[in-house]
């Protein structure tokens, strides 16, 4: 009934274990890309280098980031085909998983990702484009350092949107006594600026996607037990590593496979619902064996002593099947909290 009720909900449970798993859950981990956020970025900004041409950074860096498929990728991207059009072909294209990309575009060699990823090939910020990087982190947004032909020139400001709900689903996790850790590979910045937003108590920031598995298993080895909600490929890991692997549904296959739980609408209002339902499913299955343990202990007695009719003692035990099958139904009456 539990499972059963869960569906209705929207809540995809993959055996009746996962709710035993879930209702001992002490803590949280969400990723911040997708399930705190819409995951759709947009472009709010860039600040070039003196004697930059704003058009053809755009054109270069965005060329370059149309080849990968990262949501920030994108948001360039799409800004830049916008504004300009068809972008040229990029060439040498190579991904550096967390950091971000190399390329040639049209004769120039550019890198484009984190501050890092430019000064493993010598190329710093100047002062005016560190101002703007820590400007824009400083409001919560995420800043994407571009170079070319050896030297940092751009500074491209991209930011997305705290999904409406959010701040309403860390409040009912943190009511159900859970301790909430927000999750990212963005800069500490960033990650606090999104996390003083929606109510998040901790953050774990710049954490490349291959380490997510890493801080999930390090919170379990201080005792917790930990649930993670994620969406893309690169979270599949930490869900996999998580007492309770939850997956928004409007996410990848793969995180959806590697989960746990499902949460169908995408809505992070849905993990406080499923936590809800298998703590309501734990308490049922107490209260069955209980009625079902004090039913025998006072009847057999009184069966041994001959003083209940074999007609009635079947009579009897037929009830307390209908019993505990009746009280486990009062879990079709479960409500969701979303308002």
């Amino acid at each position: 009934v539990g499972t059963g009720r869960g569906a209705q909900m929207g809540l995809l449970i993959k055996g009746p274990d996962v709710l035993e798993s879930t209702r001992r859950v002490d803590t949280i981990v969400l990723d911040k890309t997708g399930t705190v956020t819409t995951g759709r970025m947009s472009l709010h900004g860039m600040t070039l280098s003196d004697g930059e041409d704003r058009a053809e950074a755009l054109r270069l860096v965005g060329a370059v980031e149309d080849a990968s498929e990262h949501p920030i990728a994108q948001a360039i991207a799409r800004a830049a085909r916008d504004e300009l059009g068809q972008l040229p072909q990029a060439e040498g294209f190579n991904n550096r998983e967390g950091l971000g990309v190399e390329g040639v575009v049209n004769g120039h060699a550019l890198i484009v990702g984190r501050p890092a990823l430019l000064a493993d090939w010598a190329m710093h910020l100047p002062p005016e484009l560190e101002r703007a990087r820590e400007q824009a982190e400083g409001e919560g947004k995420t800043s994407i350092a571009a170079g070319w032909d050896g030297q940092a020139r751009a500074i491209f400001v991209v930011a997305d949107t705290i999904k409406d709900t959010s701040p309403e689903a860390i409040a009912q996790l943190k009511e159900l006594g859970l301790r909430t850790v927000l999750l990212t590979g963005d800069s500490e910045a960033t990650a606090r600026s999104v996390a003083a937003q929606v109510g998040v108590d901790d953050v774990i920031a710049e954490v490349l996607p291959a380490d997510k598995a890493d801080v999930v298993r390090k919170l379990q080895e201080e005792g917790r037990v930990v649930a993670m909600v994620g969406d893309g490929v690169n979270d599949s890991p930490a869900l996999a590593q998580a007492d309770l692997g939850l997956a928004i549904g409007t996410g990848t296959d793969v995180a959806i496979e590697a989960s746990d739980l499902t949460i169908v609408s995408g809505d992070l209002r849905g993990a406080g619902d499923a936590i809800r339902l298998s703590r309501r499913t734990l308490r049922t299955i107490k209260g069955n064996l209980f009625w079902a343990f004090a039913y025998n202990v006072v009847l057999i007695p009184v069966a041994m002593t001959g003083y209940l009719n074999p007609l009635l003692a079947g009579a009897a035990m037929a009830f307390s099947s209908v019993f505990v099958v009746g009280n486990s139904l009062r879990l079709r009456r479960f409500r969701s909290e979303r308002s």
